[in-house]
Formats: C-alpha cells, sequence, structure tokens
C-alpha cells in the first residue's frame, strides 16, 4: 500500500484488509510525506497487528507511481497486490483471488500471470455509482488478448494479484516511461507473452472522489465529438501510453493506432 495525505478513508481500507477470509498475507505499506496524521494512523496499526501490517521507512519517493514501485522492488514474495488507501475491499477478495491465480498457474506453468477482478464503483461515502468498473469505464478485457492489442490498460492495480515472475519482468527494465504502476505491470506481462486473466466478480469498492490520483471515468462520454473537441489532450495521453508500450518492447507506432482502431469498433 501506498499512502499519502490519506487519513480521511485510510482506516476503512486498512480494515477491509485485516477482515480478509484468508489469513495468508501481511501489508506492507510506505507513505509518501503525508503531513495529515496519516504516519501517526500507520504506525498504530503497526503496535496493534505489528504481525500483519508494516511501515517501510524509508525517504519519500515523490509519487504514486514512484511509491507503489519502490515497494515492489523491496518487498520480497511469492504473490503481490497493490492496495490504494481509500477503497473498500471485500471479504473474500484476496481468498478469490489467489484461488483464480492458482488455476490460471496451473494451466500456464512457469509464465508470469496477472489475475484481476472488476470492482464496484462508489462515491465517496460508498453509496454505489455503478456496479461495475469495466461497464462503467467501457473497458473490455476480452479485446485485449497480447501485446500488439495491449494499447489501453484494462487492470486497476487495486484489483490485480500477480506472481512473482511478473514482478521480475516488472523490474528489469527502466520503468521511467510508465504511465502508472498497474498498467507498468501489465505492459511488461504482456510483453513477456505471460497470462493477463479477468475474474468476473467485484471484489472490492473503488471510492471515485476529487481526490483520487487516478479514478473512474465515464466511457460514455468519449464520443467522437468529445474526441474532436479534446483532440490535443487526447493525442498527448495517446503518446504517452505508446511511449510505455515502446520500452516495453513494442513495434512501430503504425500498428499501435491500428490496435486503438480495433477496439473503437468493438
Amino acid at each position: 500500500m501506498a499512502t499519502y495525505n490519506g487519513v480521511k478513508y485510510l482506516r476503512e481500507q486498512i480494515d477491509s484488509i485485516l477482515s480478509q477470509s484468508s489469513r495468508q498475507w501481511h501489508l506492507y505499506i510506505h507513505d509518501d510525506g503525508s503531513t495529515d496524521g496519516t504516519v501517526e494512523l500507520l504506525n498504530d496499526y503497526t503496535r496493534k497487528y505489528p504481525e500483519w501490517v508494516t511501515v517501510m521507512d524509508y525517504p519519500s519517493q515523490g509519487g504514486a507511481l514512484q511509491n507503489f514501485m519502490s515497494l515492489l522492488e523491496k518487498v520480497e514474495a511469492d504473490y503481490y497486490m497493490f492496495s490504494d488507501q481509500d477503497d473498500v475491499w471485500h471479504p473474500t477478495k484476496v481468498e478469490l483471488s489467489y484461488q483464480a491465480m492458482i488455476g490460471q498457474e496451473t494451466q500456464h506453468p512457469d509464465k508470469p500471470i496477472i489475475v484481476h477482478s472488476d470492482v464496484r464503483v462508489v462515491d465517496s461515502n460508498l453509496n454505489l455509482l455503478h456496479p461495475s468498473y469495466r461497464e462503467y469505464g467501457h473497458i473490455y478485457p476480452e479485446s485485449v488478448k497480447d501485446f500488439k492489442s495491449c494499447v489501453i490498460n484494462i487492470t486497476l492495480g487495486c484489483a490485480m494479484l500477480f506472481n512473482r515472475k511478473a514482478r521480475e519482468i516488472s523490474l528489469d527494465r527502466s520503468w521511467e516511461h510508465a504511465l502508472m504502476h498497474d498498467g507498468w505491470v501489465t505492459t511488461r506481462t504482456f510483453a513477456e507473452k505471460g497470462i493477463v486473466y479477468a475474474m468476473p466478480e467485484a471484489l472490492m469498492e473503488y471510492r471515485n472522489h476529487g481526490d483520487n490520483t487516478v479514478g473512474a471515468t465515464d466511457g460514455s462520454r468519449f464520443t467522437i465529438g468529445y474526441r474532436i473537441r479534446h483532440f490535443g489532450q487526447m493525442l498527448r495521453l495517446n503518446m504517452k501510453q505508446y511511449r510505455m508500450l515502446r520500452s516495453a518492447g513494442y513495434g512501430s507506432i503504425f500498428t499501435y493506432y491500428y490496435h486503438k482502431f480495433l477496439l473503437h469498433i468493438h
């Protein structure tokens, strides 16, 4: 878990992790220089639950991407899950994600593997906005099958579980051009012919509020008219996405836009 000035929602999130049906996990947290009481709250949890919660002590990293990737570099484990500071996990999130992972590893031994669930989009008070992030954002995981078609990010970091092989290939290249931690791990997994498996269940409440680093976006607003009006912004975002893919070994810009076109007519 990467934290930064998250005291408002942090207790609910950590409590939801402590309430997991599976007990085979350990929560590592690094704070990125909070000034709102987050650090004091985290220290309280480490005192109460030292067997479950560890706060990592090293300098501020300067952003969510850097913070998550620094944790990925420092923590040694067989499996990894990213956690935001403001969501609420359902009690079976770890258990069901792990079961899905074991199923995929049985079918695909020695592969880097990501399993990722859907999530419920809620407001700051946990009122339901949409029962499916994928439907809300018009995100179709089945349309992205390999590295060439990986021109959008179909995974949410907070909904992922990935194995050690996926972690290792995510750290074996510079992530300088990564947009976010989840997109980078997914990109590298596709690049190395790994497995990205979409679980059908929604296993957490994903808070969508003004303080999100990223947040959920209603996919219906991306009409042709919207794309024309925001052409410059869309072009810059696409070039950032392509630079990330290119740094992972992707092909030409023409291949990128060809697969973008295919996704848009899906």
